[in-house]
C-alpha cells in the first residue's frame, strides 16, 4: 500500500500563530498514529510533497519511526518534490529539515524540471494517483491541499482527514 500526505503550511494553521511549537507536536503526533496504523495495514510506501508544515513532518515521522525501529527499516519514503531547488522558495527556517529528509529518503521524484506555473498542481497529481490513501492535515479553505485530496477522491482512493479525523 502507498500512501501519500498533503497538508498545509504553517501560515495556513489556524492556531500557529499563537502555539507555533505546541501545534507542531499535536500534528506530529497525530501523523504518527497514522503511520503505525497503515503500516499495521500493509503500508510499504509513504510519499511527501516536502513543503513546509505539514509535508515535512510528516515525512519526518516516518524516518524517526524507523530509526527508533517502530516500523520497518524496510518501509520506504519517497519524495516527490515539484522541482530541484524547490527549497529555495521557503523561509530559511525550514530548509535545515528539508536538508535532513531528503538526505534520508529512498528515492526523490522531481516532478517537473523547473519552476513553471502548474508545477505544484502536477505534484499533486502525482501523490494522488500514486497513493492508495492520502492522510491530509486540512482546516478548510482552496489551495493545493484541498485539491490534492480532491483529486485523491475522484481517483477512488481513501483520504483520511487527520485534523477531523474523517474520511471525505
Amino acid at each position: 500500500m502507498i500512501v501519500s500526505f498533503t497538508g498545509h503550511r504553517p501560515d495556513k494553521i489556524s492556531s500557529w500563530k499563537t502555539s507555533s511549537e505546541a501545534v507542531e507536536i499535536s500534528i506530529r503526533k497525530r501523523v504518527a498514529q497514522e503511520i503505525l496504523h497503515l503500516v499495521g495495514c500493509g503500508a510499504t510506501t509513504f510519499m511527501s510533497g516536502m513543503a513546509p508544515g505539514f509535508d515535512l513532518w510528516a515525512a519526518d515521522e516516518v524516518i524517526r519511526l524507523r530509526a527508533e525501529g517502530r516500523i520497518g527499516a524496510d518501509v520506504r519514503l519517497v519524495l516527490a518534490i515539484p522541482y530541484p531547488h524547490f527549497e529555495r522558495s521557503f523561509a530559511a527556517v525550514y530548509r535545515p529539515l528539508y536538508e535532513y529528509v531528503l538526505g534520508r529518503a529512498d528515492d526523490v521524484v522531481y516532478v517537473s524540471h523547473g519552476y513553471h506555473h502548474g508545477c505544484y498542481q502536477r505534484r499533486n497529481a502525482f501523490l494522488a494517483e500514486g497513493a492508495d490513501v492520502v492522510v491530509a492535515y486540512y482546516e478548510g479553505g482552496e489551495g493545493g491541499t484541498r485539491q490534492t485530496m480532491r483529486m485523491a477522491s475522484k481517483l477512488g482512493k481513501e483520504v483520511v482527514n487527520i485534523h477531523q479525523r474523517e474520511l471525505f
